[in-house]
């Protein structure tokens, strides 16, 4: 039996195995409404999106400011086509095909905070349900996963190892 709980434990401290809470995502949202979802959770973010005309890319942003500012999170969705689709998720720069994830947080408008890596791609998506290109208003529905790579010397900064971002969005984008 000690060596069961040794691994157990083993396998808890170190690995990204255990899966936070997900949540099923409203079929509907009203314009001018964004929801996010951080392990089961409602989070408070403010979405930035725009199509990069020099690129022909949209740009996707979720970002989060806590304790006046001081620690910024951030999840981004990039380099997608100009159009309506499911993407799958990648790290790579990849044009059109796949949406370029990433997960940041920053201290003190410069520092690195936690750093996390995206885990279990296959079951993530970026999905653009509508984009009216005349008044530039775009909705759609994400899924991402994460894991805490390093904490970069930093204790508390309010993120737990394993991250899973769900959320729905119904926005206006502007041009870059």
């Amino acid at each position: 039996m000690p060596l069961f709980f040794s691994i157990a434990l083993l396998m808890a401290i170190t690995g990204c195995e255990k899966d936070p809470t997900e949540v099923m995502l409203p079929d509907d949202v009203e314009f001018d409404e964004t929801v996010v979802y951080l392990n089961g959770e409602i989070e408070d973010c403010l979405p930035f999106l725009e199509y990069d005309t020099v690129n022909r890319v949209m740009n996707y942003v979720f970002a989060q400011s806590r304790n006046q500012g001081q620690l910024i999170n951030s999840l981004g969705f990039g380099r997608l086509p100009y159009s309506i689709g499911e993407f799958e998720l990648t790290t790579k720069n990849i044009l059109y095909e796949k949406a370029r994830v990433s997960f940041h947080q920053t201290v003190g408008e410069d520092l690195e905070g936690y750093e996390y890596k995206l885990v279990d791609a296959d079951e993530g998506f970026y999905n653009v349900e509508y984009l009216d290109t005349i008044n530039l208003e775009v909705k759609g529905r994400f899924k991402a996963k994460f894991c805490r790579t390093s904490k970069n010397g930093n204790k508390g900064l309010g993120l737990p190892k394993n991250l899973v971002f769900q959320g729905v969005f119904y926005e206006n984008y502007t041009y870059q």
